[in-house]
Protein backbone atom coordinates (compact mmCIF):
# COMPACT_ATOMS: atom_id res chain seq x y z
CA UNK A 1 0.00 0.00 0.00
CA UNK A 2 1.51 3.12 -0.99
CA UNK A 3 0.88 5.71 1.57
CA UNK A 4 3.09 8.09 0.16
CA UNK A 5 1.12 8.54 -3.45
CA UNK A 6 -2.21 9.23 -1.63
CA UNK A 7 -1.31 11.90 0.27
CA UNK A 8 -2.36 15.71 -1.13
CA UNK A 9 1.18 17.46 0.59
CA UNK A 10 4.10 17.61 -2.05
CA UNK A 11 7.21 15.60 -1.43
CA UNK A 12 9.28 18.22 -0.32
CA UNK A 13 6.93 19.33 2.45
CA UNK A 14 6.73 15.46 3.83
CA UNK A 15 10.68 14.94 3.48
CA UNK A 16 11.12 18.33 5.32
CA UNK A 17 8.16 17.62 8.20
CA UNK A 18 10.53 14.21 8.18
CA UNK A 19 14.28 15.95 8.74
CA UNK A 20 12.06 18.23 10.87
CA UNK A 21 10.92 15.13 13.57
CA UNK A 22 14.97 13.70 13.65
CA UNK A 23 16.74 14.65 16.45
CA UNK A 24 19.76 16.63 16.04
CA UNK A 25 21.69 13.61 17.14
CA UNK A 26 20.70 11.84 14.10
CA UNK A 27 21.51 14.71 11.73
CA UNK A 28 24.78 15.09 13.09
CA UNK A 29 25.57 11.67 11.81
CA UNK A 30 24.26 11.36 8.81
CA UNK A 31 26.38 14.50 8.26
CA UNK A 32 29.03 13.46 9.40
CA UNK A 33 32.07 12.60 7.16
CA UNK A 34 34.25 9.07 7.09
CA UNK A 35 35.97 9.96 9.34
CA UNK A 36 34.09 10.96 12.41
CA UNK A 37 31.75 7.55 11.58
CA UNK A 38 35.25 5.41 11.98
CA UNK A 39 36.19 7.27 15.20
CA UNK A 40 32.47 6.88 16.11
CA UNK A 41 32.61 3.21 16.18
CA UNK A 42 35.94 3.00 17.56
CA UNK A 43 34.47 4.89 20.83
CA UNK A 44 31.94 2.54 20.55
CA UNK A 45 34.25 -0.82 21.31
CA UNK A 46 35.88 -0.53 24.39
CA UNK A 47 33.41 -1.39 26.83
CA UNK A 48 31.99 -4.82 24.22
CA UNK A 49 35.59 -5.64 23.51
CA UNK A 50 36.31 -6.09 28.20
CA UNK A 51 33.09 -7.55 28.23
CA UNK A 52 33.45 -10.04 25.64
CA UNK A 53 37.05 -10.91 26.75
CA UNK A 54 36.30 -11.29 30.48
CA UNK A 55 33.37 -13.76 29.22
CA UNK A 56 35.96 -15.72 26.38
CA UNK A 57 38.73 -15.77 29.56
CA UNK A 58 36.36 -18.05 31.28
CA UNK A 59 35.23 -19.96 28.40
CA UNK A 60 38.83 -20.67 28.10
CA UNK A 61 39.61 -21.53 31.60
CA UNK A 62 37.16 -23.97 31.67
CA UNK A 63 37.96 -25.51 27.73
CA UNK A 64 42.04 -25.90 28.99
CA UNK A 65 42.49 -25.05 32.57
CA UNK A 66 46.38 -26.14 31.71
CA UNK A 67 46.62 -23.50 29.24
CA UNK A 68 45.12 -21.31 31.27
CA UNK A 69 46.75 -21.53 34.31
CA UNK A 70 49.82 -20.81 32.08
CA UNK A 71 48.83 -17.80 30.61
CA UNK A 72 47.78 -16.94 34.41
CA UNK A 73 51.26 -17.57 35.31
CA UNK A 74 52.91 -14.95 32.61
CA UNK A 75 50.58 -12.20 33.33
CA UNK A 76 51.32 -12.71 36.84
CA UNK A 77 55.30 -12.53 35.76
CA UNK A 78 54.26 -8.70 34.30
CA UNK A 79 56.22 -5.92 36.41
CA UNK A 80 53.73 -3.82 38.95
CA UNK A 81 54.22 -0.66 36.62
CA UNK A 82 52.62 -2.16 33.73
CA UNK A 83 49.41 -2.88 35.37
CA UNK A 84 49.42 0.79 36.92
CA UNK A 85 49.18 1.87 33.33
CA UNK A 86 47.17 -0.70 32.07
CA UNK A 87 45.06 0.07 34.95
CA UNK A 88 45.40 4.18 34.50
CA UNK A 89 44.79 3.79 30.61
CA UNK A 90 41.26 2.35 30.97
CA UNK A 91 40.36 4.52 33.93
CA UNK A 92 41.61 7.89 31.70
CA UNK A 93 39.00 6.43 29.22
CA UNK A 94 36.18 5.65 31.22
CA UNK A 95 36.53 8.57 32.99
CA UNK A 96 37.19 11.04 30.00
CA UNK A 97 34.09 9.50 28.73
CA UNK A 98 31.68 9.61 32.11
CA UNK A 99 32.82 13.48 32.33
CA UNK A 100 32.02 13.72 28.57
CA UNK A 101 28.49 12.31 29.37
CA UNK A 102 28.54 14.70 32.56
CA UNK A 103 28.74 17.87 30.90
CA UNK A 104 26.25 17.08 28.01
CA UNK A 105 23.15 15.79 30.22
CA UNK A 106 19.99 17.43 30.32
CA UNK A 107 18.47 19.05 33.26
CA UNK A 108 16.10 16.93 34.60
CA UNK A 109 12.34 18.61 34.57
CA UNK A 110 10.91 19.96 37.13
CA UNK A 111 8.01 18.19 38.89
CA UNK A 112 4.88 16.89 37.73
CA UNK A 113 2.08 18.65 39.43
CA UNK A 114 -0.41 16.51 41.28
CA UNK A 115 -4.28 17.62 40.89
CA UNK A 116 -6.09 17.68 44.67
CA UNK A 117 -7.61 14.20 43.98
CA UNK A 118 -4.10 12.83 44.24
CA UNK A 119 -4.64 10.87 41.29
CA UNK A 120 -2.74 12.11 37.72
CA UNK A 121 -4.52 13.66 34.94
CA UNK A 122 -5.81 11.94 32.16
CA UNK A 123 -7.11 13.26 29.05
CA UNK A 124 -10.56 12.71 28.34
Amino acid sequence: MDLIGKTDAPAGTLLKTLADSLSPQVMNDVQAGRYDRLIDAANRLPRPVLAFGAISMLLFAMLDPAGFARRMAALQAAPVELWWLVGGIIAGHFGAREAHHLRHRTPPKGPETVPESGLPDTPS
